[in-house]
């Protein structure tokens, strides 16, 4: 999750937003329970590819029926589970290609 995670620490930062980090999780439900104790408005999901079709749906799904207002953020594009990923709840993804601006600017203005 490394890479993925400084990725991400960078993406936001440009934008002016504090960016709280951690040092990964073993389960889901960890990462869900600190996300939640965060109080952050925007979660930001970082892993494997391979990975995120297993773990980031039951995820994402309990982020958001916990906080349906909380923001849910993959870092990276599985093309191949992207709809069922939004589906779980993921709000956004991103990735190097991505519209920092565009995206920065839609979470400034949500906030």
């Amino acid at each position: 999750h490394k890479p993925r995670a400084d990725f991400s620490t960078d993406f936001f930062q440009v934008g002016g937003f504090q960016v709280i980090g951690s040092p990964g999780f073993d389960t889901p439900d960890a990462a869900g329970q600190a996300a939640l104790a965060s109080k952050a408005p925007v979660v930001v999901i970082c892993g494997k590819d391979d990975d995120y079709p297993e773990f980031v749906p039951p995820l994402a799904r309990a982020l958001k029926e916990t906080n349906p207002n909380l923001k849910v953020i993959l870092a990276g594009l599985p093309k191949a589970h992207q709809d069922s990923l939004r589906q779980a709840g993921v709000d956004e993804f991103i990735h190097l290609r991505a519209n920092l601006v565009a995206i920065l600017t839609t979470l400034q203005q949500g906030l």
